[in-house]
């Protein structure tokens, strides 16, 4: 431009651009950012997926399992209130978040039915049943740790742990861990029949391995179920060398059947094993085998194996060792249902008993049979677990 041109029109301006808000780059980028709850809410969907997939299949994810069942409920209605209060990808995060409480709450142990199931009445020729782990029987120490079996003179809660063994007022009593254990974790066998027949007199009494089952009507049917036949690999069980007594081991579950009036009713008292080795202690996650694992899958196989081919109506109960959050629980026979929508407690744990968290004992029926009542009995100190009783009947 000559210069008359440009004093005519003014110096020349620059060719023009969009003008763009300062800080506009930033909020591009923000945008673009992929807020925390979102990241939270896949990662946690991610995992519930997993779990479903591999809880009680795979002996490797026997640690992601030990998560409280509580926080399948508990994390994505977390997760959804952070959602809702996000202001970015905010309907994302909510749908993911209902998604892994769709998929994960049937492991929280939540029992919902209790908002709504009303039981029958019991009918007065209704059976009472009463199921416990009594914590290595009445082998108790002074602050409650086990201890060498007594020598000389008894322990001093044995008057305390017989009297509330009567209080339950039970026809059936299935009991577990009928067993001392040595200062190496050894079991040792307990040999009770006479003071349980002066406790209980007019019961019948059957043994196997460290369960007892009493029973106020006949026993006509009494065995252990040996895991052993249903092991995927035989020679790989959970029996430590030089075991005198392996079948404490591989019989897990005791069947006794009992004559009721003109009826027969089969009782099963299981104590499955637990995922962590007891053979030794602490939070060392080498704890968790595949030995243990193949062994809980090998008893239920055992134990629904049995139940499928009984006509009789039957009860299963005891310490399954495993939470509701437990894949393993699939193995149990579709024949049994659970007795848990009968129980009144939105949130039933029987685990610590002092501080009960954790639901790992459990109460199952055949379809002939009506739970008219069900309940957590707390031990007062004398077991780690609750008890669990139950009114039953035949249905009419």
């Amino acid at each position: 431009m000559t210069a008359p041109l440009r004093a005519l029109f003014g110096p020349a301006r620059p060719p023009q651009t969009a003008a763009r808000p300062a800080g506009s780059r930033g909020a591009s980028r923000a945008r673009r950012r992929i807020p925390l709850v979102m990241w939270a809410a896949v990662a946690w969907l991610v995992f519930v997926g997993l779990h479903r997939a591999l809880s009680g299949r795979v002996w490797w994810w026997q640690l992601p399992e030990l998560v409280p069942p509580l926080a399948f409920a508990a994390v994505p209605v977390l997760l959804l209130a952070a959602a809702l209060a996000a202001r970015r990808r905010r309907g994302t995060a909510v749908v993911v978040a209902l998604v892994s409480l769709t998929l994960g709450g049937g492991a929280s142990g939540l029992n919902l039915a209790a908002l709504w199931h009303r039981a029958a009445p019991a009918p007065p020729d209704a059976i009472k049943v009463f199921s416990w782990n009594t914590w290595y029987w009445d082998q108790r120490a002074e602050g409650g740790q086990p201890m060498p079996p007594p020598t000389g003179t008894p322990p001093r809660d044995v008057a305390d742990f017989y009297r509330y063994l009567r209080a339950q007022d039970a026809d059936v009593l299935l009991l577990q861990e009928y067993v001392y254990f040595s200062a190496a974790s050894r079991p040792i066998r307990v040999n009770d029949l006479d003071r349980l027949r002066r406790e209980f007199p007019g019961y019948h009494i059957a043994t196997a391995s460290e369960m007892v089952t009493l029973s106020r009507f006949p026993i006509v049917l009494e065995r252990g179920l040996d895991l052993r036949p249903w092991a995927e690999d035989g020679s790989d069980t959970p029996v430590p060398p030089g075991s005198d007594w392996p079948g404490f081991y591989t019989v897990k579950t005791l069947r006794t059947d009992v004559r009721v009036g003109s009826s027969t009713f089969s009782f099963y008292n299981a104590h499955i094993n637990s995922p962590v080795d007891p053979s030794s202690t602490g939070l060392d996650p080498r704890r968790l085998t595949r030995t243990e694992h193949e062994a809980r899958k090998a008893n239920l196989r055992a134990l629904a194996a049995d139940i499928q081919a009984n006509p009789l109506p039957a009860v299963l109960a005891g310490d399954f060792n495993a939470s509701p959050a437990m894949g393993i629980l699939r193995l149990l026979p579709g024949r049994m249902a659970d007795a848990t929508p009968a129980l009144g407690s939105l949130y039933p744990a029987t685990w610590d008993d002092r501080w009960p968290w954790w639901r790992i004992d459990w109460a199952f029926t055949t379809p002939e049979i009506t739970v008219h009542d069900y309940r957590l009995v707390r031990s007062n100190g004398l077991s780690d677990h609750s008890g669990q009783r139950l009114v039953i009947s035949l249905n009419r």
